[in-house]
């Protein structure tokens, strides 16, 4: 293969991969393994495209390959601690995301990484930190905010979880996670009123959102009984 069809099909990969059509990317990668196979660059897109896939067992594979051969960038932390972390293996994933931090400690990708996995240990005053730093510098990180309420209320902060999710709709008005969290949080604090006032605003944003019907319907029979 050529050096301009191979520069052809590397980036016809990462369009496809850009698209979310892991099996076509997937394709393109083959070829270009033919004359690279110990390329770490294409381990790593290849490690994306599994885990686009849910093939995370095989995403881990590319990851350890990868590192075998380029331990140096903190992206192939990163994306191995990603790939543990959708096994379910979070105290190991964390364990990579630190090493990401420790080639690139200003990555945000990999600090919200690590506070989900700290989430998911169910260590949220840690996963906390993470978020914080993370809004520092993208005050506007939807995702992070989520997570930050999620952990928020899992601590019995139920208060500064709400807060946490009305800065979410300050940005986007009609971000039907956040109005759900919001009813959720109210519910999980007994006030039921407030709880489907939320839960019905969630519908009206999203009417397939279904586990606001069901919390919905719950709270309503709770009141007519």
């Amino acid at each position: 293969m050529n050096t301009r069809f191979k520069a052809f099909t590397a980036t016809s990969a990462i369009r496809e991969i850009q698209k979310g059509r892991p099996e076509k990317a997937l394709k393109h990668l083959e070829k270009l393994f033919h004359d690279n196979p110990d390329n770490p660059v294409l381990w790593n897109l290849k490690g994306v495209v599994f885990g686009m896939m849910g093939e995370h067992e095989q995403s881990l594979a590319c990851y350890d390959n990868v590192l075998s051969h380029d331990s140096a960038p903190s992206v192939y932390w990163n994306n191995k601690g990603l790939a543990l972390q959708n096994l379910g293996r979070f105290s190991e994933a964390e364990e990579m995301y630190r090493e990401a931090l420790n080639r690139d400690p200003s990555s945000l990708e990999t600090k919200y990484n690590l506070g989900n996995a700290l989430q998911s240990m169910e260590r949220y005053d840690e996963a906390i930190i993470q978020y914080q730093e993370v809004l520092m510098n993208h005050p506007d990180h939807i995702l992070t905010m989520l997570n930050m309420g999620n952990a928020l209320a899992s601590l019995g902060k139920y208060e500064e979880a709400i807060a946490t999710y009305r800065n979410i709709l300050e940005i986007v008005p009609d971000y039907p996670d956040a109005t759900f969290n919001i009813g959720h949080t109210y519910e999980e604090t007994e006030d039921h009123e407030k709880a489907i006032q939320w839960y019905n605003k969630t519908i009206n944003i999203d009417p397939d959102y279904l586990h606001a019907r069901e919390r919905l319907n719950v709270l309503i029979k709770k009141r007519t009984s």
